[in-house]
Order: C-alpha cells, then sequence, then structure tokens
C-alpha cells in the first residue's frame, strides 16, 4: 500500500468520523440551551461547557481516522472499512470516554467515593 494510499484513506476516515462528531457535537451544544443563563456565574459555566464540548469533540477526530485506517491496513481489510471504522468510533467511543473522564473528574472532586 503506497503512502498515498494511506494518506487517502485517512483522509476518508477523518470526514466519516467528522460527519458522525459533528452530529453528536450539535445534539450536545443545542441541549445546552440557546441562549446564556442570566445569572453572569451560570453564564460564564455555560460558555465555558459549550467552548471544550467543541474542542473535546473535535481533538478525538485525527486519532478516530488514524484507528480505522491502522485496522484497515492491518487486517487487509476493503477500504471503506476505515470510513466505517471511523464513523462507529465517532458515534460510539467518543461518548464512551467522556462518561470515564467524568466518572474521574467527579471522584477527584470528592463527588462520588
Amino acid at each position: 500500500m503506497s503512502k498515498l494510499e494511506i494518506a487517502i484513506f485517512w483522509t476518508l476516515g477523518f470526514a466519516g468520523a467528522l460527519t458522525m462528531v459533528v452530529g453528536k457535537l450539535g445534539m450536545l451544544l443545542f441541549g445546552l440551551g440557546s441562549a446564556p443563563p442570566e445569572d453572569p456565574a451560570q453564564a460564564a459555566h455555560w460558555h465555558r461547557k459549550r467552548r471544550w464540548l467543541a474542542i473535546s469533540e473535535m481533538s478525538a477526530l485525527p486519532a478516530f481516522a488514524t484507528i480505522g485506517v491502522t485496522a484497515t491496513i492491518y487486517w487487509n481489510l476493503p477500504a471503506i472499512t476505515s470510513v466505517l471504522i471511523s464513523m462507529v468510533l465517532g458515534a460510539l467511543g467518543f461518548g464512551f470516554l467522556l462518561n470515564a473522564v467524568r466518572y474521574f473528574a467527579k471522584r477527584k472532586i470528592g463527588e462520588i467515593e
């Protein structure tokens, strides 16, 4: 497999993961409410949450694409498989990761024993 083919697979995997992540990100961001709360402290928290949801979702995209391409090359799968793997990771994998991070963060600050 040539380097050009690997780059094409990675780009397609990135686009597939992007499709899934953007849909989920839109759902999360619009679920916060369209307008910030009246209270200045809650409004600051609202803005911070919106920003970090976007950053955290988008930062995972290169990993999803890389995992999809690596699995496709390693197991000699058809090229479309890398896109499908990336889409599944974008739809499911990051949600599971966020739940784990939330659990450990709550445990660290003492909300969960």
